[in-house]
Order: C-alpha cells, then structure tokens, then sequence
C-alpha cells in the first residue's frame, strides 16, 4: 500500500458501500448471502440484485473485485482496505 494522504481519496462512499466494504473486510470470499445477512435484512429473491446494486461502483473504484470467474462472491481488495483505514483515522 502507498500510504494514506489526506485528501488521497477523491471519492465519497455511501453509507450502505462503506458497510459493504466492512462486511468484507474481515477476509475470505463474500457471497450475497453473507451480505445480505450482514445488512441484518431477510434473504428474499431481491437479495442478489440489492447486493449488486451497490458493489457496481466499489468494482468501478476497485475497492472490491469478484471472487472468482463465476462472479459468485466478492473479496475485498488492498486499496478497499486502505479506504476503510482512512474512514477509521478520520
């Protein structure tokens, strides 16, 4: 990682993209199932698409990337780490 200036992020994350972001932060693979539980909200058939609604701009800004090439799940990637750091000093 490059290290943390202020100012060094030149973006605003939502309320609902930075608890995704904190769902996966613990490490491993992360299905809609895990984030959608993390949310604390019921697996409905809405689940997938709720959870892709918001991880579509954190795969833009490279904060996350999918798990594998089934797009499947999603991990957490070192920049999406370094801006939960940043979120955490401020």
């Amino acid at each position: 990682m490059s290290g943390i200036r202020e100012g060094s992020f030149r973006f605003q994350l939502s309320a609902e993209e930075i608890k995704f972001l904190e769902i996966l932060s613990d490490g491993g693979k992360k299905t809609y199932v895990h984030v959608v539980k993390g949310f604390g909200m019921p697996l409905t058939p809405m689940a997938p698409t709720f959870t892709n609604r918001i991880a579509k701009r954190l795969l833009d800004l490279k904060l996350v990337k999918w798990a594998d090439f089934l797009h499947s799940g999603y991990i957490i990637t070192p920049q999406g780490l370094e801006y939960l750091g940043y979120l955490r000093k401020r």
